[in-house]
């Protein structure tokens, strides 16, 4: 199993990651060898929580261009939000430049203002991202074709035409559909490159693969050919005293997720306790099936990233 990060790409008055800091992680990232740099999307602060980020394609543009050869990623980009052909345009146009793998982790967004703002209907988001999903396949075919409900279009090519394009994994949970996984959200996952989760525990991540793998043999889809990626927050603390860990970790996730969402969630469905802890956590991932872990980390301080760095390399890789 592989390790990938986040770019902490936080940028809410308070929370603000400097320039610096963030060209000083993605590098640190690369020098360590972790398995890929990803990005998070929201256009405004979202409840769950504390911090908006920046643009996830144009963070990674400015990542790849200080870095040598990280795989980039998006877990997740808000494909109603952001447009199948845009985002397929900049996704060919990223991984052309970068000379290196991109993958555009999908997901059909949540918040209301963003739906608000960008005049898009949040009851819509669903099939729009499964037509997007649809589109960008064909975009990226070299020669495509379309005829659905949001996009018609007939013998389109779209530039660059790469002969490896870039790679698609569809979002999606039972944690927040009320215990299981809706056939729309399982079709995106079996008819994409595989899957990206949220932040969940491993328990929970098996019974949602047990209804994937299912609905993939519905359909004909070896899941063993799925990718199997999971987006995760750690704040590692140096410790083997869980107890120590957890109240240190509570500090900062308290300046990341809102009370709303609040330390609880993190304990259960995130990285966090004492070294051993996490390490258990990971072991778990790694037996389920997970082909990379993305720890993310809720620092923003350049001090405190720097040292979450090490932390991550040295433990985590």
């Amino acid at each position: 199993m592989d390790i990938g990060t986040t770019l902490p790409t936080g940028c809410t008055e308070d929370y603000q990651v400097a320039p610096d800091a963030l060209r000083d992680w993605a590098t640190a990232a690369d020098d360590a060898g972790f398995a890929g740099l990803w990005t998070l999307d929201h256009l405004v602060t979202p409840e769950p929580y504390v911090t908006s980020v920046l643009n996830p394609l144009v963070a990674l543009s400015h990542a790849a261009a200080v870095t040598d050869d990280i795989p980039l990623g998006t877990s997740i980009l808000l494909l109603p939000l952001r447009g199948a052909t845009n985002t397929a345009d900049a996704a060919l146009s990223l991984q052309y430049l970068a000379e290196r793998q991109v993958t555009l982790g999908l997901g059909a967004g949540y918040v209301p203002d963003e739906f608000e703002v960008t005049g898009v209907p949040r009851n819509e988001r669903g099939p729009r991202l499964s037509e997007g999903i649809d589109v960008l396949q064909e975009l990226f075919s070299g020669n495509g074709s379309y005829d659905g409900r949001f996009h018609q279009f007939e013998d389109i090519a779209m530039d660059p035409v790469l002969d490896d394009p870039p790679r698609v994994l569809a979002g999606g949970s039972s944690l927040y559909t009320g215990g299981e996984m809706p056939k729309p959200m399982l079709d995106r996952i079996v008819r994409s490159d595989g899957w990206i989760a949220p932040p969940l525990a491993p328990e929970r991540a098996e019974k949602d693969w047990a209804a994937i793998t299912a609905h993939a043999e519905e359909r004909g889809v070896d899941p063993d050919g799925l990718d199997r990626v999971t987006l995760n927050y750690c704040y590692v603390v140096d410790t083997e005293d869980s107890e120590a860990a957890y109240e240190r970790q509570r500090e900062a996730f308290a300046e990341f997720f809102s009370p709303e969402r609040g330390f609880d969630h993190a304990r259960e469905n995130c990285l966090t306790g004492s070294l051993s802890d996490i390490h258990e956590q990971l072991t778990a991932y790694e037996e389920f099936g997970f082909d990379q872990v993305i720890a993310g980390t809720p620092a923003h301080a350049p001090d405190d990233l720097a040292a979450q760095m090490e932390l991550l390399t040295a433990e985590l890789l």
